[in-house]
């Protein structure tokens, strides 16, 4: 707490306000909270790897995501359940990352997008029986690349 030249004038400086705003005199709570709230780092990368497995034959699933996806991580939850009964290995890509701009263009209304190496396999939701049934035909070699697959640049050209 500060004190000024009047005894009944004072103003709060709040312990978790960023340095810039503890210097502006006199601002309200719900301004000071806009402020801070403002200033704080851009979100970090989610994307890498999840897991590898050690067969070289394993399909890789690819994980089109962004920080704060929930459906992401419902997911992620049910291929996290099927790595030892059907062998994968998982990565997730961040959408939001500049090195990812072309799968931002093509997916930024539509994660969770899944890849089975390398060809589109579904997007938003993921079941354990989905799951099964396409990890199954990869590993029939079945696999084929599903009808659907989002492009929001494409859609916004027309």
């Amino acid at each position: 707490m500060t004190l000024c030249s009047k005894a009944w004038a004072f103003r709060v400086t709040w312990p978790v306000l960023p340095p810039s705003a503890r210097k502006r005199p006199a601002l309200g709570f719900r301004v000071q909270q806009r402020l801070f709230r403002s200033t704080k780092s851009l979100p970090a990368s989610v994307s890498g790897s999840i897991y590898t497995c050690d067969d070289s034959n394993a399909p890789r699933v690819r994980l089109f995501t962004k920080e704060g996806c929930t459906l992401c991580d419902k997911v992620k939850g049910v291929l996290v359940e099927l790595k030892a009964p059907y062998p994968h290995c998982l990565e997730q890509v961040d959408i939001t990352d500049k090195e990812n701009a072309e799968w931002f263009d093509r997916y930024k209304y539509d994660i969770p997008v899944l890849h089975l190496d390398g060809k589109y396999w579904t997007k938003h939701r993921l079941t354990t029986e989905e799951a099964i049934r396409g990890l199954e035909a990869f590993g029939n070699g079945a696999f084929e690349s599903q009808a659907g697959e989002p492009n929001a640049a494409r859609m916004e050209r027309k």
